[in-house]
């Protein structure tokens, strides 16, 4: 008689118990510390702390929905990633920046130490116990990393946590630095940290690191130099970007545009750390849009009935996605795109559980597929019989390709950005205008995502500025 394999669990991996172990530890001492200083702040903790939760709620939510739609995540493999955010890492980078300060002021000097020592000091120990939890993370749910973005995604989760914990011991800990229990004082000093460096703080420090992690793990077609190489990379990457938030040069850039009319109290900072993320952005974009593709066309091939090839760069990317539903809106109805919606809705769940275990189990086999896998196959197949045929086909132009009303929502999306960036700084406004002209040479029909991206970043200069004169103007 053979006996079946037993269902994959991951009680059964020593990842589990590690970091299970160490995160209940850590997390003792995190609470312990937090109540404490709850305790001698009680107003300010009322009112910080769920400002905090907020904050990270937004986060992964944005995270697990938009950011991520293909791949389903499991929520114990996200509440350990948050977890050891924010209790272990913690804990290590305190106790590692405390004794490598102490190193940096005996070996170089204490005035080098209180300037540099934040931008030395912090990279090192923090993003080495960020790193760690990722890798923990990943080798406990192996069955459930099956991209390149699974490792950048988990580690921005470690980062949420992290900045979650962080950001509460500063806010709680200003609120007693001139007037005991100053509430004012614990949610100036949070929402300065949720804002500055905000977009480009510890979630895209980690995400790059776990990126590069789960790379070098990965990709076994590439050489192991090429994949050390890129790990590298990724971890110098993140230790740069972190060095730079935290380094005298961002204060020195803000001190050098204050002199220039029209700029802000905060408009070299975000110029310098904007800079160094924008790399790191980029890759990280075209790596889901990639490991998005690939696990689409798996699907595609495994139920073409229901994803057809040529439908597989449509749902990759959350743009097209949104163009192609208001294309359908535009053309067909609202109802009509409702169907749409539903289609795509199955078709992403389907990709999703073709790859994500069963039960232990995978998802497909010799016996036919899983359950959850037959399931959004019946629901895509039955979705696309219930949509015209017009609105069920692909459009035969790019997603790309500029009409009327996208040469329109160019115009008021570049305005838009250059308001927001003459809020900020003219450097910053001057800088937008460049970006997109040199779109514009070399396509029309990337004019729209450049002029798009330029008002994101407009704007949230334009709200961090507005934010910092407010609380501490």
């Amino acid at each position: 008689m053979v006996m079946a394999n037993p269902p994959w669990s991951p009680a059964r991996t020593p990842a589990f118990w590690i970091l299970g172990g160490i995160g209940a530890l850590s997390t003792l001492g995190v609470i312990g510390l937090t109540v404490f200083l709850a305790v001698s702040a009680p107003r300010a903790a009322a009112v910080s702390l769920p400002l905090a939760v907020v904050f990270a709620a937004f986060w992964l939510a944005a995270l697990l929905g938009p950011v991520d739609p293909v791949e389903r995540r499991p929520v114990w493999l996200v509440a350990a990633a948050l977890a050891w955010g924010a209790s272990v890492a913690v804990a290590v980078g305190a106790a590692g920046g405390y004794v490598t300060d102490l190193l940096l002021a005996k070996a170089i000097g204490p005035s080098f130490a209180a300037q540099w020592g934040p931008a030395i000091v912090a990279p090192y120990a923090e993003e080495i116990g960020k790193g760690a939890g990722v890798v923990l993370v990943l080798l406990m749910g192996r069955p459930y990393v099956i991209t390149v973005w699974s490792g950048a995604l988990y580690g921005a989760v470690v980062g949420v946590g992290f900045a979650l914990a962080e950001d509460v011991s500063y806010a709680l800990t200003a609120a007693d630095d001139v007037l005991p229990d100053d509430a004012g004082a614990a949610v100036s000093t949070l929402l300065l940290r949720m804002a500055v460096p905000g977009l480009v703080g510890h979630p895209l420090f980690t995400a790059t690191a776990g990126a590069g992690i789960a790379y070098a793990w990965l990709r076994r077609d590439r050489s192991r130099r090429h994949r050390l190489g890129v790990l590298a990379a990724a971890a110098s990457g993140a230790a740069l970007m972190h060095a730079v938030v935290n380094s005298p040069v961002a204060a020195g850039a803000t001190e050098l545009l204050a002199t220039v009319p029209g700029s802000s109290a905060m408009a070299g900072y975000l110029l310098v750390v904007t800079g160094a993320a924008v790399p790191a952005l980029r890759w990280l974009q075209r790596t889901r849009r990639a490991d998005a593709r690939a696990l689409l066309a798996g699907a595609a091939a495994l139920a073409p009935a229901a994803i057809r090839p040529e439908e597989v760069p449509i749902l990759a990317g959350v743009r097209t996605r949104l163009a192609s539903w208001w294309r359908i809106r535009r053309e067909h109805g609202a109802e009509t795109a409702r169907g749409a919606a539903r289609l795509s809705r199955a078709q992403l769940r389907l990709a999703a559980a073709s790859v994500r275990p069963y039960r232990g189990y995978a998802p497909t086999g010799p016996y036919g597929p899983a359950p959850t896998v037959q399931w959004w196959l019946d629901e895509a197949v039955a979705a696309r019989r219930a949509l015209p045929q017009a609105a069920a086909a692909p459009p035969e132009t790019g997603p790309d390709v500029a009409s009327g009303r996208a040469t329109t929502a160019v115009a008021v999306t570049t305005l838009a950005a250059a308001v927001a960036g003459l809020l900020c700084s003219p450097v910053a406004a001057v800088a937008l205008a460049g970006a997109v002209a040199l779109r514009w040479r070399r396509g029309r029909g990337r004019l729209a995502t450049t002029a798009v991206a330029a008002a994101v970043a407009g704007a949230y200069c334009a709200l961090a500025t507005v934010l910092v004169n407010a609380l501490f103007g």
